[in-house]
């Protein structure tokens, strides 16, 4: 004869089987995503922005300033859908999980030099400037995860010129103290309340503006993988019209 706390032991087996079941289907949905964005969507978009730029480069012959243009605006469009597609394809895979990060001494100052070539698409339809703030001739050494340091960078750099005003100059200040290590990107825009701050680092997916959606996008990523890290993040508006987006990381 089962007991009250024997039936309720194998009630709470039963439901934990059943949650398993359902996490293990929900995970194989999420990978068969994971895959259609991959190989139906982002792998062509890829392709199409190498044969773009190959265009914009005069490999194929020469074009003329009106070509430039349309082939430059269609270029723009395809690195930003392949930004919304890489960065859906990350919220899907650690939506749930925290990135297995592999800790490494890495040199920050590399990492944004190359997020800084990688980001001229967006800064140069802006006419914006990236002015970077250190001695590029000095290492600053940080643990972290090479992969994701460049997301982090990245993603915080895209906001940045997604935020400031056309014809501007973002600003990258790195500063090396005794226990830590600062990033900070900051521009030129309008005044935003702590509420408004706060919202642009949440999940939006029923928007209008696009361009918000990825901006959005952009910001909850960073905002993850500098939490996974264990550093500080810093979110401010200033009433001089600039915005400054970053983190502190503690030195191992």
């Amino acid at each position: 004869m089962f007991t009250k706390k024997r039936l309720r032991k194998v009630y709470k087996e039963k439901i934990r089987r059943i949650n398993s079941k359902y996490q293990k289907k929900l995970q194989a949905e999420r990978n068969k995503f994971n895959c259609i964005l991959t190989h139906d969507i982002k792998t062509p978009l890829l392709a199409q922005i190498q044969s773009l730029e190959l265009l914009l480069k005069g490999e194929f012959g020469a074009l003329n300033q009106n070509l430039k243009e349309i082939v430059s605006e269609i270029l723009n469009s395809n690195c930003f859908l392949y930004e919304i597609v890489t960065n859906t394809i990350f919220l899907t895979k650690y939506e749930n999980e925290k990135p297995k990060l592999k800790l490494e001494d890495i040199d920050i100052i590399e990492q944004i030099r190359d997020c800084c070539i990688n980001i001229q698409n967006y800064t140069k339809d802006k006419g914006q400037d990236i002015v970077v703030k250190s001695n590029k001739s000095k290492k600053i050494k940080l643990y972290a995860d090479r992969k994701l340091i460049q997301k982090i960078i990245f993603n915080l750099l895209s906001s940045s010129s997604s935020l400031g005003f056309e014809n501007s100059r973002i600003e990258i200040t790195v500063k090396e103290n005794k226990n830590s290590v600062s990033f900070l990107t900051k521009n030129k825009s309008i005044y935003m309340t702590k509420e408004k701050i706060k919202s642009l680092f949440e999940e939006k997916k029923n928007l209008c503006d696009f361009n918000q959606l990825g901006m959005s996008l952009n910001l909850n990523i960073a905002k993850k993988l500098i939490k996974a890290h264990n550093w500080d993040i810093i979110a401010q508006s200033q009433k001089n019209n600039s915005s400054i987006f970053g983190f502190v990381a503690l030195k191992k």
